[in-house]
This record gives structure tokens, sequence and C-alpha cells, in this order.
């Protein structure tokens, strides 16, 4: 069954089958030439191959844009910017991971202001920067982990610095996101648990988080029940519909929550990790989340122990300290269940480079709200717990 859900926080269409209605969809929104953002890889599959061919038996031109890697560059964000200026699309489609998503995103504000991507870095007063005259987007995640498809933000790598950051502003949520949980169930174990672990890493920075919005901490709460619930059915049977558009549903409302909320440590470090490293960013979050949940912990530990309740850990009658080393177990337990890296040299980390790494994760901005005021020093500390030896 097919709903829509209009108004929160953009429009909101979720079911088996639902991108059958993007060739609808980008006519309502007065669209007639579409720029379809993708993988390389994912976009040669029926997933991507049969929207487009659908949308062109509609009477849609549409231009397939697939130059993206696993993090996307500045590089690849001018290159996508340079194939809209030629196409003159009205409507841009996504389709795929936190990547494509994110590319489409700040590919969108260099059309349609000008300029060099790095103008637009949140970190150097780039959200001042947008105006709300960006083209319609509609996002469809393959992957239920960035919480991308709803939130305000695309995270881009400039290469020359070894940095990731933020292309930020409230018009970059999207115009539809469109959820689809047929489109997940081919997705590997391997990528179903490091996009998993990312979600329910949103959800538990988000809600440790300083700010503490209400409405945010119920969402990120719920998505942690969920991931709970259903992450370890969809990484053992991919084919299960229901657990993926639940999983699809939990990396919704953690990207909503933490849109409000913000994020913390475990993001400034991770982001170090794909930059310098080229880790996948769910595997990096997956790898520093239980160090970094211990180290903020004096911070927030009665945050900590409402996610172990949420992780369906027993705290009767514990302390709020032991409850929370229960929920941190917990996580660690998912991870080692669903074969997820353990250490940092597991996933070719070399340990020289975290004293630079340190200086440069603090520098992000989407740590700010972390519940733990961190010195470069205890950054560096956390890393080095994060190594094997």
């Amino acid at each position: 069954m097919i709903n829509k859900y209009q108004g929160w926080p953009g429009t909101i269409i979720t079911g088996a089958g639902a991108t059958d209605t993007l060739g609808a969809e980008v006519k309502a929104l007065g669209g007639k030439k579409v720029i379809l953002f993708s993988g390389p890889h994912i976009s040669m599959t029926p997933m991507v191959q049969g929207p487009i061919e659908k949308m062109r038996s509609e009477g849609l031109e549409v231009l397939l844009f697939n130059k993206i890697g696993a993090n996307p560059t500045e590089e690849m964000v001018v290159a996508g910017a340079e194939a809209m200026k030629e196409f003159k699309p009205d409507v841009i489609i996504a389709i795929g991971g936190g990547s494509p998503i994110d590319c489409a995103k700040a590919a969108n504000v260099l059309y349609t202001h000008g300029g060099q991507v790095e103008d637009y870095n949140v970190n150097t007063g780039g959200i001042e920067r947008i105006r709300p005259i960006l083209l319609p987007f509609i996002a469809v995640p393959t992957t239920a982990g960035s919480g991308s498809e709803v939130t305000n933000v695309g995270v881009i790598t400039s290469t020359k610095r070894h940095v990731k950051y933020g292309v930020l502003s409230p018009f970059l949520v999207p115009t539809i996101s469109v959820l689809d949980p047929l489109l997940c169930t081919g997705l590997s174990p391997y990528v179903t648990a490091s996009t998993g672990i990312d979600a329910m890493t949103h959800c538990i920075e988000s809600y440790v988080s300083f700010v503490s919005f209400c409405i945010a901490d119920a969402e990120a709460l719920q998505g942690i029940r969920m991931i709970k619930d259903y992450l370890p059915i969809a990484y053992k049977d991919g084919g299960n519909v229901e657990a993926r558009e639940k999983m699809l549903q939990a990396s919704m409302m953690a990207g909503a929550s933490f849109n409000v909320n913000n994020l913390g440590l475990c993001h400034q470090m991770a982001h170090q990790l794909s930059s310098y490293f080229g880790v996948p960013h769910g595997v990096a979050n997956a790898l520093l989340l239980p160090e970094v949940m211990r180290f903020n912990m004096p911070a927030a530990v009665e945050r900590y122990r409402d996610i172990a309740e949420a992780l369906g850990c027993d705290i009767s009658g514990l302390s709020a300290q032991e409850a929370a080393e229960k929920g941190i177990e917990k996580v660690e337990a998912m991870c080692r269940e669903m074969n997820i890296p353990k250490y940092l040299e597991d996933v070719g980390v070399d340990k020289a480079q975290v004293p630079a790494m340190a200086v440069t994760a603090l520098q992000d901005g989407v740590g700010a709200t972390n519940p733990r005021p961190t010195t470069v020093e205890e950054c560096e500390q956390v890393y080095y717990r994060c190594f094997r030896d």
C-alpha cells in the first residue's frame, strides 16, 4: 500500500512500488526535464533504469548523472552542476544512498547560485548565502542509513584539504521523499548492517545532544526501537519487505531528528576516517560509536539510560550508569552479530594520522552540540581506544 503524507518535513511517499509515482510527481511540480543523480553501479540496475524508462514513457526527458563515488567530493558536485547547465533540468531526482542525494543537494545549490562549492560551507557562513531559488528535488533512498532524504544538509568531501563539511540550509530539505522498500531488498548484509548502524548513530547522537528538542527526542527514541527490532531481520533476510520499510522509516525519523538536535563527536570523528582513508560513513560510525558513547556518558548518563531501555535492555534495578553501559554493550553486540569491523586498523586507518584527524574533527560543526566539550587530546584518546592495541 502506497501512502502519501504532506507537510512533514516535505512530502513523504512510502510503500512498496512508491517509485512508480515519480513521473506523476514530477509533472505535478511542473517538470518536463529531469536530471537523475545516482551511483555508477546502481544506475545500471533495474531500480534506476526502471524509473528512467517509465518516466520517459510518460513523456519526460531524463538525463542520468552517475559520476558519484561513496563519499561525494567537490569535484563530483562541480561535474553534476556542469551537467545541469548543459541539460537545463526543471526537477532533480536522486536515487541511491546518502552520496547521490548529498551530491544532488550541493549541485542544486551550485547550479542555482553559482560560485564554488566551498562558498556554501556551513562552517564559514555558507548557510547565509543559500536562497530559496533551488530546483524542486525528489530524493529516493536505496539504503536505510543516511536520512538525507529528509535532512537539510549535503555532506561533501574536500580531497585537497582532507575534510568533510556540510552544505546546509533549510531550503535543502527535499521537496518529496519516496521511501520504497523494494529498492532495498537487494542490499548485501554488509551494506544493510553498516547503513543501519549509521541510522542508529544518528538517533543516539541526536538524543544526547544538548539541544534536546522534545519532538526530535521522541523521533530519535522511536528510531532506536525500530532499528533494534528490524535491522537484525533485514540483515538476515534481505527480502523481508516489512523490515526494509520499517528501516527506511526509522532512518527517515533519525534524519528528521538530527535536523533539529544536530549530531556529535562520533560524526566529527567519522568524517575524518572517510576523508583521510575513504572508510564508508556507516562503517566509520559503527567503529567509533561505542567509545564515543563511553566518553560522553558522564555528561548525559540519564539520556544513555533511556537509550539502553529503547534498545530493549533489562535495566530494572540498575543505576543510570550501569544501565547506560548495558546500552553500549548492546550496540557492540549488534555490530559484532552483523560482522562489522571492530578496530580501525581493520579498515586501513593509520594510527600516525590520529593527531591530524583530531584537529580537523573538532573543526567540524556537526559536533557543536555534543553533550561533552572535547579537547584535541581527548579526541585523540577516543581514536586510540578504537585500535586493537
